[in-house]
């Protein structure tokens, strides 16, 4: 054996030993990596048999030096499962079968979620490290890639703003007939930034640094190789982000831009010195945006074939809270759902404010969660998660999971859907202390008794918060 081979094994063996003593060793096995992508940018991300999830939240006030050091996070890491015939597959002592570490850093936090393209994952997590004060900036976000597998975990840009004031989206589009680009986009404070990934090289540019207000970007749920509108062939509306920035010289006023990915081009769509745009979000070909002059708002769409305003349609006439725009490709009309005080509203494509319809009343106290299709998905303040169905007339809510399964985490944004599993975090007690920890709700299987969908405990439990273990004691 030459010297060369006897360096080559030894180095080896060395990097092998190393990922071990860390705690933390990558699977082999791995999807496709032109594998479909179902649940993108949440808790939890399907890639052909594989189910990718964030296992608990763990909170930012519990982050403290040490916590979220690389190969250290159980309960907030992001882990994975194999769909064994298309199904979770448990042991005889209720325990996933073949249940993986990935990425061993607190991902399942108030901004955690993260994406999947090709071979790689991106995901947010706490900063971990200190101010000259010796204090730790755990409120800035870290913004990681890493191989599919968990390996190869680089950093690749941390934010000058605290989370709350951050936003993070990871799209794969084409940037010509034949070649594809992965762009990190994200609004940091007042700023934005685009990070791109072409044939492995990556390229950071600053879009524009100061008095950003809102963003809207196309958002890939799903990911499918297939040319289908959910690949990375997307329209060339779809191929920019749209922001606003506020006016130094009018505080009633905001000037509309269209940042264009594959050129690089900034565009001004709207300035005209006395209307204030808010972007609620990109889908169907189209933009969306409350839009404010001299006092009265509208929600609008924008197709953006032609010039700005001869392409704006005004869909409510009045300001709600929240938006929730669905999808034309399904087989109801499409439309969106409106949220104020006096409850939940509904309006069709091409019509207008005056033909919406109340679907739940502001006295029944519902928390939207998602929209998919035609179907509309709620939970009460009993934490019971509704199934509202558009198509019928009666919009009657239907309970397809009841709070006796464990109580959540408040807050929709802690309750995600892949179109086929609802994931959320449940309590678990353990003495005096109380984790939350994954659970993924399969809408494809309902139980036979009590009639609502199968609710499955998903992921490992940390040294000393499995609850199994104080009941044995």
């Amino acid at each position: 054996m030459s010297i060369k081979q006897v360096l080559t094994i030894v180095v080896l063996a060395l990097v092998a030993f190393t990922l071990t003593a860390c705690g933390f060793n990558p699977p082999r096995d791995n999807p496709a990596t032109n594998a479909s992508i179902y649940g993108n940018g949440g808790m939890e991300v399907r890639k052909g048999d594989y189910v990718y999830f964030i296992n608990g939240f763990y909170g930012i006030d519990n982050v403290n030096d040490g916590s979220n050091d690389y190969g250290d996070a159980v309960r907030g890491g992001i882990y994975r499962t194999k769909l064994v015939d298309g199904n979770l597959s448990y042991d005889e002592d209720g325990n996933l079968t073949d249940c993986d570490l990935i990425v061993p850093k607190i991902v399942g936090y108030e901004f955690g979620s993260f994406y999947i393209y090709d071979n790689h994952i991106y995901y947010a997590t706490p900063n971990n490290e200190k101010d000259r004060y010796g204090e730790l900036t755990k409120n800035l976000v870290d913004i990681y890639r890493c191989d599919i597998d968990g390996d190869n975990n680089t950093r690749i840009y941390t934010t000058e703003s605290e989370y709350t004031n951050v936003e993070f989206n990871v799209i794969k589009i084409n940037t010509t007939a034949d070649n594809y680009s992965t762009f990190v986009m994200i609004k940091d404070g007042t700023s934005l930034v685009i990070i791109e990934y072409a044939n492995g090289k990556k390229t950071e540019r600053t879009v524009c640094d100061e008095n950003v207000g809102s963003v809207a970007w196309l958002k890939q749920t799903n990911y499918i190789t297939d040319d289908s509108i959910n690949s990375g062939k997307v329209a060339d509306v779809n191929k920019n982000v749209y922001y606003t920035v506020t006016k130094t010289n009018t505080a009633s006023s905001t000037t509309l831009h269209s940042y264009n990915l594959v050129t690089r081009e900034d565009n001004v769509l709207a300035d005209d010195n006395q209307s204030t745009y808010n972007l609620i979000g990109l889908k169907n070909n189209k933009l969306y945006y409350e839009k404010t002059v001299n006092g009265n708002t509208s929600f609008n769409y924008n197709t953006l074939s032609g010039t700005f305003v001869s392409n704006e349609t005004a869909m409510y006439y009045n300001s709600y809270s929240s938006y929730y725009i669905m999808d034309e490709e399904n087989a109801y009309a499409g439309g969106v759902i409106a949220v104020n005080d006096s409850g939940t509203y509904y309006v069709q494509f091409g019509s207008n404010g005056a033909d919406d319809r109340k679907v739940i009343s502001s006295s029944i106290g519902y928390d939207i969660l998602f929209v998919n299709g035609s179907k509309v998905y709620a939970r009460n303040d009993g934490a019971q998660i509704y199934e509202i169905d558009l198509a019928d007339s009666t919009y009657t809510a239907v309970e397809i999971l009841g709070s006796e399964v464990g109580s959540q985490y408040s807050e929709s944004a802690y309750v995600d859907y892949d179109g086929r599993f609802i994931s959320y975090y449940a309590e678990v007690t353990v003495g005096d202390a109380t984790y939350y920890y994954t659970h993924l709700v399969d809408t494809s299987m309902v139980d036979d008794d009590t009639n609502l969908y199968v609710d499955n405990f998903v992921g490992v439990y940390a040294d000393g918060e499995n609850p199994e273990t104080e009941e044995e004691e």
